[in-house]
């Protein structure tokens, strides 16, 4: 009797260190680094707070870690009161490859939400041309209305601005 629970003790603590394990090393394949913030104020106190995101995790289809020389990343404009709310945002994440001599956008997709009841987004779009990728976003409180247009580009050595 006493060693069917020893077993049962030990089997469940391999179970518990298996299935802490698995987060971890999914936190490892899919780093993301913030490569800038920058923000723009506006007259009435509120801004616009712009982040870019890299994320260099590139696999081919055995999803074996590649050298290729490709970058993916992400800029986000969040529009924000003067207290820091986050009210609306626009984000464009775009996919690049690289060599040295030239860059070119190979995928380009925008997201845009609203964070406050009183904004709407009433229009978003996506593009890519050359090395850009581009999101634009409408939002609308009221009377008022603001657009914005986030463009990620990616230089001929990969870095996001």
């Amino acid at each position: 009797m006493k060693s069917i629970k020893s077993i049962m003790v030990a089997l469940t603590t391999l179970i518990m260190i298996f299935a802490l394990a698995v987060p971890v090393m999914a936190d490892e394949i899919t780093s993301e680094t913030v490569e800038s913030v920058t923000v723009e104020y506006l007259e009435d106190g509120s801004y616009y707070e712009t982040v870019i995101t890299v994320d260099d995790t590139v696999s081919d289809d055995s999803g074996i870690m590649s050298t290729a020389k490709t970058r993916t990343g992400s800029k986000k404009t969040s529009y924000k009161n003067k207290s820091g709310d986050v009210l609306w945002y626009v984000k464009v994440t775009g996919k690049f490859t690289y060599n040295d001599s030239t860059s070119k956008c190979t995928s380009a997709s925008a997201t845009a939400a609203s964070n406050s009841s009183s904004w709407k987004i009433i229009d978003k779009s996506s593009s890519r041309s050359g090395n850009k990728a581009i999101g634009k976003a409408t939002a609308k409180e009221q009377s008022t209305s603001l657009t914005r247009t986030v463009t990620l580009s990616c230089s001929k050595t990969g870095k996001l601005s």
